[in-house]
């Protein structure tokens, strides 16, 4: 990876970058990976990806360029705030949510968080929509076989995931 330092900036692609074919999310799944393999010393993110690319159940990878060490995850999104210099590397086209949001593993018990709960809805595209129209919406969660939306002012799950429920995030 090619970077200059210009009067004391740093120019070129920022170390948090991911290789082709993956998107950079800021964050973390905590422990080190899945059973897929956690702590692996590879040289490169390129690396890593090859790894993850060479298993159908790996979705995302931490990297640390510092550690040089890799953990393959079976999630696609992160869970918790970014840890150290790792950076979160997701294949695109992973995702389970619709353009602008992001699936997280998990659930907030209950049937939204004021701002609506359990309304039917044709498909997770018209979840996202009614989100999308309230500033206070931060997530949604949807299942196709209900077909029931749940809208959330909170970002973050608190707990598992519930049933056939996607969790979207706000990206």
């Amino acid at each position: 990876m090619l970077q200059l330092v210009v009067l004391g900036l740093l120019i070129g692609p920022a170390l948090s970058s991911c290789p082709k074919g993956y998107d950079h999310y800021n964050g973390d799944i905590p422990g080190w990976g899945t059973d897929l393999g956690s702590a692996l010393k590879v040289s490169s993110r390129e690396w890593c990806a090859r790894l993850c690319n060479a298993l159908s159940r790996c979705l995302s990878f931490e990297h640390s360029s510092k550690s040089q060490l890799c953990n393959l995850n079976t999630g696609a999104t992160p869970t918790a705030n970014k840890y150290l210099d790792y950076a979160f590397c997701t294949k695109q086209g992973s995702s389970d949510c619709p353009a602008g949001y992001r699936a997280v593993d998990g659930d907030i018990p209950g049937w939204g968080t004021y701002l609506g709960s359990a309304r039917k809805v044709g498909s997770r595209e018209v979840c996202a929509l009614m989100c999308s129209s309230w500033t206070q919406c931060r997530s949604f969660e949807h299942s196709n076989s209900a077909g029931v939306c749940n809208l959330n002012t909170s970002s973050y799950p608190t707990r598992g995931n519930y049933g056939d429920y996607k969790f979207c995030i706000k990206s």
